[in-house]
């Protein structure tokens, strides 16, 4: 009796330990898009506020960052824009220019970290030899 396989179905271990990093860097990915969307803290009005970062208020803050930046601006120029003080209470509260400068920066380094974390993630993960090594490797990275 002859026994037929079908070599194109069979999954190699090398090609199972790929399937599973790539699985977890899909996760770590979306770890870090949540990190990213989830807010964060600047003292840019003097005290910590809490301030969105979904998708629109990035945009948002770029635009009133972009404005802040326009030739000729009043002296009084001020953009409100939506953030929470310690107390938790939401408002659109008046930032200069320089403060809301401060907020893009802010903003932008905490997305560039968080990114660079998933990149350093990422590479471990690749180069973990098995999938108890892929498995031990987790998204840990502080709040706002």
């Amino acid at each position: 009796m002859q026994i037929s396989i079908d070599t194109n179905k069979l999954v190699t271990a090398a090609a199972q330990l790929q399937a599973h990093k790539d699985a977890k860097i899909v996760a770590l990915s979306a770890a870090c898009r949540a990190a990213i969307t989830a807010g964060f803290e600047s003292d840019a009005l003097g005290e910590l506020h809490l301030y969105p970062s979904k998708e629109t208020d990035q945009l948002n803050l770029a635009g009133s960052v972009t404005d802040s930046l326009l030739a000729d601006l009043p002296a009084d120029w001020v953009t409100p824009f939506w953030c929470a003080d310690s107390t938790g209470e939401w408002a659109m509260r008046p930032h200069t220019a320089t403060q809301i400068q401060q907020v893009g920066r802010e903003a932008k380094a905490r997305i560039l970290s968080l990114m660079q974390h998933n990149a350093a993630l990422a590479e471990q993960v690749q180069l973990a030899p098995d999938k108890a090594a892929v498995d031990e490797i987790v998204w840990e990275y502080p709040a706002a």
